[in-house]
């Protein structure tokens, strides 16, 4: 960087003055000390004192110092050089404090999530087996069918939370595996369904192309919304419908709740989560954030819109398969 300074200054000198040349030698120190550290700041300190000194001091190309007020002003650039040095470098050194705050606030905010979403199903399967286990004998058949399937009920929701842990790690990581294929839109609706659970209208025609998609990934980003359809949604009815729209298919997941406030793009951040009825603020609000990381990593999109009259809107996009191949994606 040095250099290209030197080389800057050298075909601007018939337009600067001396002075004005030395400001050339300033930007390679600031960027050293942003990048990489006092250290390198410094040495390209000295780099720089000794380029100007080699370059423009009079006797000219060697380093000698013929005059003591280009001595004095050698020896005032090395200063600059080396303040510059220190402040960047506390510049740089406060981004990276910054950096580790934010880096602790989301472990904590990830540690409450967790802890919250743990603590209800544990203790719920903690109580179901311990019931067996001493009361095995006041219970019924029936009632300890009904106990084992509670228990069945919440081993799945902490798998299910394990498994959004994982994806979420592997999203930071940039880790998320994409095998893209041509798939069924039907197929992908009939998945998600099948994982998340809710009763929906569906309005789906028949004449819809392939996509571009990777099955697993589009059909957890479905269930994904279905399930925040389901939880916010107020017990309202919710409607699947898919159509085509110029190359794209648009799959819409649709409420009649409370809608999604004045600002729905907030829901996509990490950690923002809807309040249910109780006050509680439930989930870890990162299924939105997957569903959207999701199709994004497919080539496709999720965008969230208040409905007119009230409720919630959500649109999978994908890339019809035709379309996909012609760019070759």
């Amino acid at each position: 960087m040095v250099g290209v300074a030197a080389l800057l200054a050298l075909l601007g000198e018939q337009w600067l003055d001396a002075q004005s040349l030395s400001l050339f030698f300033v930007v390679p120190i600031v960027i050293a000390a942003m990048r990489y550290g006092l250290g390198p700041s410094l040495g390209a300190s000295v780099l720089s004192v000794a380029a100007i000194n080699f370059l423009f001091v009079e006797p000219r190309f060697t380093m000698a110092v013929a005059r003591p007020q280009d001595l004095a002003a050698l020896l005032l650039f090395a200063a600059v050089g080396v303040l510059v040095s220190f402040v960047a470098e506390r510049a740089r050194m406060a981004d990276a404090a910054r950096l580790e705050a934010a880096r602790e606030r989301f472990k904590a905010e990830l540690l409450a999530g967790v802890s919250h979403d743990l603590r209800t199903p544990l203790a719920t399967i903690v109580f179901t087996l311990q019931s067996l286990q001493k009361f095995a004998s006041d219970h019924s058949a029936e009632a300890r069918a009904e106990l084992l399937d509670l228990a069945e009920s919440e081993a799945r929701r902490l798998s299910d939370l394990v498994e959004t842990l994982l994806s979420a790690s592997r999203i930071e990581a940039g880790q998320t595996p994409v095998r893209l294929e041509p798939a069924s839109v039907s197929d992908i609706v009939d998945a998600a369904l099948a994982e998340a659970g809710p009763d929906v209208t569906l309005t789906i025609g028949g004449d819809l192309p392939l996509v571009s998609a990777d099955p697993a990934l589009a059909t957890r980003a479905l269930a994904n919304v279905l399930l925040n359809a389901a939880k916010y949604g107020k017990g309202t009815s919710i409607s699947v419908s898919a159509r085509l729209d110029n190359h794209n298919v648009l799959v819409e997941v649709a409420d009649r709740g409370p809608g999604l406030g004045e600002n729905p793009e907030r829901l996509f951040e990490k950690f923002v989560r809807g309040v249910d009825a109780d006050g509680r603020a439930p989930g870890l609000g990162l299924g939105l954030a997957l569903a959207r990381t999701f199709m994004e990593s497919q080539g496709g999109s999720l965008s969230a819109a208040n409905r007119d009259g009230g409720g919630a809107a959500f649109t999978l996009s994908f890339l019809s398969w035709s379309e996909a191949a012609r760019h070759g994606n």
